[in-house]
Formats: structure tokens, C-alpha cells, sequence
């Protein structure tokens, strides 16, 4: 049978499921409700399980044999971003439109095309195969794009429904282009907080006690500016000291992948781009843990001048880690830091904000261990092998700087590893207007699943 990969997507884009939009939580579990009528008719046994938000599409289909030689939970996420700003947008992004070699519109990318793939690829191989040795578990989310907040309770509360597979499969990930997949190794974690420096009890005037009033605002540049070394490190001790070596073989990958500076440079109006001292651009990006500056406020906003040393100030740091580290830790670290630099006469405090936790990691090059390992290892081999079968080029393993928070979730709560074989392509405009999917990667994607499916069932 020849899925209609192409169709689904169409479909799927009509939903305007933006979980950041509450007015649009009756077009979401219309989208679920659509996708649970979906796997039923491809043989699931199919649910919506309800955690307050949007709800879970929860699917199963176990072997008739009882004796599955794997154990695979499909996942994918049914919500997308907003559509602003409309006016930008040069098809309707909820009416799905096919021309120039895409097909357009708001999830396209991320994530209703990548999981059709997914999808089409499970109900062509289990056409041909309806017998295979295989069970299937199949997640749909509806909050990914806020934080994933209903599956997580799941993951906690319900820990079974995910423990009973070996690993994760999804595609949420990108591609190197049409003609090479990345399969995502890692994902950064990330946490935050607001630090607050307040000076004197009100503002005061700048001429009457300038020079005897620590201004809040100097000692928050100060103390922010000395978090990093002028080669670009973290300046915070024990900030890196849980932090292992880059391997030769993931540097290997990482300068086998495409990285276009010059173009990326002119994409973001830059001449300069920084990398901490040693290492490249892309490493920067992929591997190494950061602290950055989100916001900052404080003192006189209006037009014009006022003279006053202001009362208080505010800025908003996140931190990203890498395998290796704990967050909570490296956090901890960072404040101790600011709150031993910060001068008397200003007192610091800290607002915390949600963390995605710890970051996640796997090497597929590791020795396996144990009957889950073993099938991880399968699974890892069969995307080599399909990878350059399906698009003619072995795949690249690399990390992403981004953070997906349930992965590292259910990796601490359950254990299981997952396989991340990116579709989507860097011109895609994922969270953009004008957000489009590759139809040849429709094919090939569905293609490469078939076959992955099948190499695994062996």
C-alpha cells in the first residue's frame, strides 16, 4: 500500500492547533481526536488520554506473535507555533499549498510533516507486514511548543507507557539537506533566572548622592560582565568542571557537516561570529555549554534625560548545558558567582525560572548492554544502513543547541534512549512565517521509515 504522506499533511495544516493560543484549544483536540481516528484505521489501538491541557493521542500495536524482536515508541507533537505576523506570509498558513518543490504552511516543518513521515512509513511497512515482530507505541503531544507540560505529568504519573518500549523514535530534529539526514545525539538542557539588584529604597537624585550611591545599574553591568573571559568562556568557577572531552570521532562529524559562516553571517547582519577559544563556530553551536543575556531593565525608560541613580534593576540570564553537566549545579554556580562580586550597598536576589532539566546524550558507538542496549544498537545500525540507501549519503550524528525537554525527562524517569533522524531542512522557516516541507523529502522520509521499520524487524 502507497500511504498518502502528502495528504496527511495537507490535512493536518488545516488544524490550527497553536497550544499558545487558549482560544484555539477546541481546534487542537479536534486535531488530536483526528489523529486517534487515523491510527485506528491503521490497526491501532488508539486513545486520547486527558492532562489538562491538550490532550495526548496514545496509540499501541503489539505483535500477534507476543515475541516483538523490538519495542518502539513513535513520538511527535500535533501543536504548532502562532502565525504571526500573518502579513508576512505569502500563502494562508493554515490553508496548505503545494508549489516550488514545498508544500506551505503553519506546522508543516515542525512538526505534521516529519511525523506523517513517521506515520506513512508505519502504515506502508505494515502493509506488506502485517505480521512483523514488532511493537509499536505511537505519543502525539499537543504542547511541545509550551513546554510539553501534559505529557511530562504522564511520563511521571504513568511511567509504564513509556518503560515498555526499548527507545524512542521521532523526527522533530533537521537535516543537513535533502540528500543527507542528522541523527541528534544531544540535546542541550537549559535553566534560568531573573537577578534583581536594588539599591537605595527609592530613586534618588544623581546630583545630590552621585558619587556616595552604589547605582544598582553599574553593579549590574559589573557583575554581568564579569561572568565571561574576554575569550568568551563562563567565567564561574566549577562551571565546567563536570564537562568531559570532545571526542575525535563526534569533531570529525561535526566538520563533516555543512556550515556556511559567511552565509549565516549575512543572514543575521553580522561581520564577526565567536567561538570560545578552541574551538570552531559549529562545536560552539552543538557541544559547549553557554550563559546568555535575554533581557535586562532598570532606571529611566522615557524620552529625553533624567538625573537619578535609580532604586533598582533587573536582568534575565539562561544558561544551556551539555552532557555531563547538572543544571540546578551549574546554576547554583553562576549566582554564588554574581552574589560574591556584587559590591556592598547593593543587595542581589534571584527569581527562578522553569528549567528543561539536564542535558541529554547518547553515542551510538557504545558497547550495548543488556537486551534494551542491544536493540538500541540495531536500531542505530539500520539508520546508517537506510539513511544512505533512501538519500545517498551516510547520515551525520551530531548534537543540537536547542533543548527538548521531554527527552531528558523520560531518559531520567524511564531509562529509554531515543533515535532522532531530522527531516526538516535549515530554509524550512520553522516559528517563521512562510514555513514549508520539502516534497522530496515527504518521499524519502516515508521512504526511509519503511525500510527502518523493516531493517529493525529482522
Amino acid at each position: 500500500m502507497k500511504f498518502d504522506t502528502l495528504g496527511l499533511i495537507s490535512k493536518l495544516v488545516k488544524f490550527e492547533s497553536v497550544s499558545a493560543d487558549s482560544s484555539k484549544a477546541a481546534c487542537a483536540r479536534e486535531c488530536a481526536e483526528f489523529l486517534s481516528r487515523t491510527l485506528a484505521g491503521l490497526g491501532f489501538d488508539s486513545e486520547l488520554m486527558e492532562t489538562g491541557g491538550n490532550p495526548v493521542v496514545f496509540a499501541r500495536r503489539n505483535c500477534a506473535s507476543g515475541r516483538p524482536r523490538a519495542r518502539v515508541l513513535c513520538y511527535g507533537h500535533y501543536d504548532v507555533q502562532p502565525a504571526d505576523p500573518l502579513g508576512k506570509w505569502k500563502t494562508p498558513p493554515f490553508e496548505p499549498t503545494v508549489k516550488d518543490g514545498k508544500i506551505w504552511g503553519r506546522g508543516t516543518a515542525d512538526n505534521k510533516g516529519p511525523f506523517s513521515c513517521l506515520l506513512g512509513g508505519i502504515a506502508e511497512f505494515l502493509s506488506e507486514n502485517p505480521d512483523a515482530d514488532i511493537d509499536f507505541g505511537i505519543a502525539v503531544e499537543g504542547e511541545e511548543e509550551i513546554g510539553s507540560g501534559g505529557i511530562s505529568k504522564l511520563v511521571e504519573t504513568r511511567p509504564e507507557l513509556f518503560s515498555q518500549y526499548d527507545y524512542m523514535v521521532l523526527s522533530d530534529t533537521s537535516a543537513a539537506s535533502e540528500n543527507r539526514i542528522i541523527v541528534t545525539i544531544g540535546l542541550r538542557g537549559m535553566g534560568g533566572f531573573e537577578a534583581v539588584f536594588r539599591g537605595p529604597n527609592t530613586d534618588v537624585h544623581s546630583g545630590m548622592f552621585g558619587g556616595a550611591v552604589y547605582n544598582p545599574l553599574r553593579a549590574m553591568f559589573e557583575v554581568c560582565a564579569s561572568l565571561h573571559t574576554p575569550d568568551g568562556l563562563v567565567n564561574v568557577p566549577e562551571f565546567y568542571e563536570e564537562l568531559p572531552e570532545l571526542s575525535d570521532w563526534e569533531r570529525g562529524q561535526i566538520a563533516a557537516s555543512p556550515f556556511d559562516e559567511s552565509g549565516i553571517k549575512a543572514q543575521l547582519g553580522l561581520d564577526f561570529l565567536a567561538a570560545q577559544k578552541g574551538y570552531s563556530v559549529p562545536e560552539a553551536m552543538r557541544v559547549l555549554p553557554t550563559l546568555e543575556f535575554s533581557g535586562a531593565g532598570g532606571g529611566y525608560q522615557g524620552e529625553g534625560s533624567k538625573s537619578i541613580i535609580p532604586s533598582e534593576c533587573f536582568c534575565k540570564i539562561s544558561c544551556r548545558t551539555v552532557a555531563g553537566q547538572d543544571t540546578d549545579r551549574a546554576l547554583a554556580a553562576v549566582k554564588y558567582a554574581m552574589l560574591d562580586r556584587c559590591p556592598r550597598g547593593v543587595k542581589l536576589s534571584f527569581i527562578d525560572n522553569d528549567s528543561s532539566g539536564n542535558a541529554y546524550f547518547v553515542d551510538p558507538k557504545a558497547e550495548p548492554r543488556g537486551e534494551r542496549g542491544m536493540r538500541l544498537s540495531k536500531a542505530f545500525a539500520a539508520v546508517d544502513k537506510c539513511a544512505e540507501e533512501v538519500f545517498g549519503n551516510p547520515p551525520l550524528y551530531l548534537r543540537e543547541g536547542a533543548s527538548i525537554p521531554l527527552i531528558s525527562a523520560i531518559k531520567r524517569r524511564t531509562g529509554l534512549d531515543c533515535v532522532m533522524a531530522g527531516l526538516f531542512s535549515p530554509d524550512d522557516n520553522l516559528h517563521a512565517p512562510n514555513e514549508g516541507f520539502s516534497l522530496a523529502m515527504v518521499e524519502r522520509g516515508t521512504a526511509y521509515y519503511k525500510k527502518f521499520f523493516g531493517e529493525i524487524s529482522k
